[in-house]
Parts: C-alpha cells; structure tokens; sequence
C-alpha cells in the first residue's frame, strides 16, 4: 500500500490547520487526507517563482462574475497565479469544518489576499472579519463595492462629504444617536480639509435628494475604514473601475503590449 505524498512545507500546513480550528485535535486520517490534499492543490501558491493571490468574493451570480474578473485579470500577470478557493477539489472531512481548514491553509500560503465586496449578507463579510482579525491582514486588499472614502486624504469636495454620510445613515447595526455622532465626526473631518459644510446642510440634502449606496453594515464599514487607513482599500463602482483597482494590486504588472 503506498503512503501518500506529503507536501515539503507539511509543518506550516498544519500549523495553519491548528488555527482554523483553534487547537482542535486532528486524526491521522484527517491528517493524511489534509496533507495528501495540500500536496495536490497547492503547489501553485506556494512555488516561489510567481506570486500566489487568493481572490475572496461571493459566489453567487451575478457577485461571482466579477469575482472571477479580478482573478483572471491577476493572472494576465507575467508569474502570477491567482484563485478562488472554491476552484479547488474538496478535502473530504466530515467532521470538520472543510472551508475554515481550507482558507486558512490557502490564505497562509499565498502572497496576497484580495477581496471584493458587494453587500453586507454572504460569506464574504464572514471572511472580511477572518481578515481584520489575523495576520493575514497585513497581506490583504479589499475592493469594496460604492465604499466611499471617509478619511481627510479622500474628502475632496461636498459632493464626497454627502455620500460618505448617506453611506452613514444606510449603515445597519447602529442606533440614530451613534449616527448623528458619526456625522458630526465625518463633517469636521471635511472642515479640517477645507470643505466647508455642516452638519445641517449634511442632513437637510440627505433628506431631499436620494443617494444609491449599499447598506453595509457598521462593522464592515470599520473594517473597510481600517483598512483604508493603511492604504489597501480600493472602492469601485463599475466594473471597469474594479479591473482598474485590480491593476493597482501589488505584484507583476499585466504586460506592456497588452496595456
């Protein structure tokens, strides 16, 4: 009876197998299973010769589409594989939960992480929190759909002051008051960059003229903020802006005759 192949980094993937399910003991089953897995799905991501990119996303229609846009314009880069996890075959665990053992395996062997976002329901806000809280944070990007900028560098007019607080006010999961707080806070961000208006002017245009804006929920707009702040949030609109913020991804750029 042959033994199965067990991938040269085994040590790594099992340690990330012992996060995503927070010390739980493994059988050696389970083990052989997870390994002889790893040892044929990734190799890809973890040959040194290109850069490995995780594309997290939704994948129901139309989400998946665009998803998968990011990820084939990724891999028009000279050396560079890019993937959803969904692409790859299934582990066969029973007892465990299959798609936490195979993100946090994927997510600790690849490059770079990038993440479009649509909505606030599916599991793709699941994983902007698995982002937000790990140490794969510091290698992720998130492209939030129609997120509007909210920080000093990115109010640059009325016009960005009004959406961020329509953006605000169709937030879910914080009361009246905490939004009339986050208002005032958002108004004298845009002060301190010289756009003069109130808090009033704010409420009263809101109130009279409609904003199209997603109603992502007050956690996610956090998270979308932090990672703003450290300069790896990419917000679009069309999908033409989201290749576009794609390009502007770490990593090979696509070649020069295609551009």
């Amino acid at each position: 009876m042959s033994v199965p192949s067990v991938p040269p980094n085994s040590a790594k993937i099992m340690e990330a197998v012992q996060q995503a399910l927070r010390g739980l003991d493994v059988g050696s089953t389970e083990a052989v299973r997870i390994l002889s897995w790893a040892n044929s799905e990734t190799p890809a991501i973890y040959d040194r010769d290109q850069t490995a990119y995780l594309v997290l996303g939704s994948y129901r229609d139309p989400y998946l589409r665009r998803v998968r846009a990011v990820s084939d314009r990724l891999n028009r880069r000279y050396g560079t594989y890019a993937f959803l996890i969904g692409d790859l075959s299934d582990i066969d665990l029973p007892r465990l939960p299959e798609f936490r053992v195979k993100f946090h395996i994927t997510a600790t062997l690849s490059d770079y992480v990038a993440a479009v976002f649509e909505q606030d329901a599916g599991g793709e806000i699941n994983e902007l929190g698995k982002l937000g809280e790990t140490e794969y944070f510091e290698k992720a990007y998130a492209l939030p759909r129609a997120y509007q900028w909210e920080t000093e560098d990115h109010l640059s007019d009325e016009r960005d002051v009004l959406a961020a607080g329509a953006q605000l006010m169709a937030a879910t999961d914080i009361d009246d008051e905490s939004k009339a707080a986050e208002l005032e806070v958002l108004v004298d961000r845009a002060n301190q960059t010289g756009i003069d208006i109130s808090v009033d002017e704010v409420t009263t245009t809101l109130e009279e003229d409609a904003f199209e804006v997603p109603s992502y929920s007050w956690v996610h707009l956090n998270d979308f903020r932090l990672f703003e702040l450290h300069g790896r949030c990419y917000p679009w609109t069309t999908e033409d802006e989201l290749l576009e913020a794609t390009d502007d991804l770490p990593g090979s750029p696509r070649p020069e005759w295609e551009q």
